[in-house]
């Protein structure tokens, strides 16, 4: 039918944004692992199957824009297996540095026992506004989903806000989903109104992470009421960590609800997740575990000023101090992919070191290097 051809058009904007950007480096997950779905019946008992999980993750940036793509596939010997396929793009804009516009596509195809045979197809896009610690989006989607003949269309908006406290990262949104997708609604066990030609669901969500370098803990907790055609109230939470193993390799697993999601025409279930992901290509994914920084000297409103530049991911915490601070970390404020520090200095000679994630100090690399007894460094500077 349409929504099949559609969902194969979004699967095919997989194959296709590879092959256009083919001739630069790949940034490439892949994982795979084992999941214990539980599935409401209509009418009947919950059932529970083991699946297993494939993923791939695609990642090509450039200069001005950042394509982001990937592929999953959830399997059982029975019918529940589902199979999507995502294709997005990242623009900032460059006159205004903190705004980005993300816009993407995804195609689906599914067998869910209770909600039927079939395919989706979805397109998305989301204006981010991102400072230093903390930003704000509002974003809108629209999708088709195709079930055993019958055709729905469901529409989504959502706002949002998310701020970062060290290795702390937390968010806020709420977001409204207008849908004729009743079917999805009974798996679930919500009837609709019989007269209404569609339902509203609102969704408040809360979400929390911790960071430590590649390592991820993260926690989500969603509060779902109906709004229109629906009567239901309902909580759900959900967690995930990542261990990074080494450079290439990590450990992945989640467990929690996933509320219905008629965008993209998936069902409620009780979800549990273990899978291992490897990093390929030329240059892992989740590689930065320390920062590289480099120190200049610099006149700036008739004063020297020393100046510390550090590359480093915004998920590592990053430290510069030296004998001029009594060795306490000095402010840092964050552009691009760097982290700046800067100080004024009268002329003399200073030991300065920079650090991530509370490791071992080091210096600078363009500086010379002075070791300490504790397995540290520090870096030496002449101010003229």
């Amino acid at each position: 039918g349409d929504v099949t051809r559609r969902a194969a058009l979004g699967l095919l904007v997989l194959a296709t944004a590879h092959r256009a950007v083919a001739q630069a480096p790949p940034e490439v997950r892949l994982e795979a692992g084992y999941a214990r779905v539980a599935q409401q019946q209509v009418g009947a008992r919950d059932v529970t199957s083991d699946a297993a999980l494939f993923a791939v993750f695609w990642r090509r940036p450039a200069d001005r824009w950042t394509l982001f793509t990937s592929a999953n596939l959830t399997y059982a010997r029975d019918s529940l297996a589902a199979a999507q396929g995502v294709a997005a793009f990242a623009f900032p804009w460059t006159n205004i540095e903190r705004l980005r516009t993300d816009f993407g596509a995804a195609g689906a195809r599914f067998s869910l026992r209770s909600a039927g045979t079939g395919g989706n197809a979805n397109v998305f896009a989301r204006q981010h506004y991102v400072r230093d610690h903390g930003g704000a989006w509002i974003g809108a989607a629209g999708g088709i989903t195709g079930r055993d003949g019958s055709h729905s269309a469901s529409r989504v908006a959502d706002i949002g806000a998310w701020g970062r406290y060290r290795f702390l990262y937390g968010s806020a949104s709420v977001s409204r989903q207008n849908s004729n997708d009743w079917l999805l609604l009974a798996t679930s066990g919500v009837y609709g109104t019989p007269f209404d030609q569609y339902f509203v669901l609102e969704d408040w969500q809360l979400a929390l992470q911790a960071r430590h370098g590649p390592h991820e803990l993260s926690a989500t907790w969603t509060q779902r009421r109906g709004v229109v055609g629906a009567e239901t109230y309902v909580i759900a939470f959900s967690a995930s960590g990542v261990l990074q193993l080494n450079d290439r390799v990590a450990f992945l697993a989640s467990a929690g609800r996933q509320l219905s999601d008629p965008l993209r025409g998936l069902p409620q279930a009780d979800i549990a997740t273990a899978s291992i992901r490897v990093s390929v290509g030329p240059k892992p994914l989740v590689r930065q575990r320390s920062a590289v920084g480099e120190a200049t000297v610099e006149r700036r409103d008739g004063q020297t000023e020393l100046v510390v530049r550090i590359v480093a991911s915004d998920t590592l915490t990053v430290e510069v101090a030296g004998d001029f601070s009594d060795w306490q970390p000095l402010p840092l404020e964050r552009d691009g992919n760097q982290w700046i520090a800067r100080v004024v200095l009268p002329p003399g000679k200073y030991h300065l070191g920079i650090r991530a994630n509370h490791g071992t100090w080091r210096a600078p690399r363009n500086l010379a290097r002075v070791h300490d007894d504790f397995g540290g460094e520090s870096g030496l500077i002449v101010i003229p």
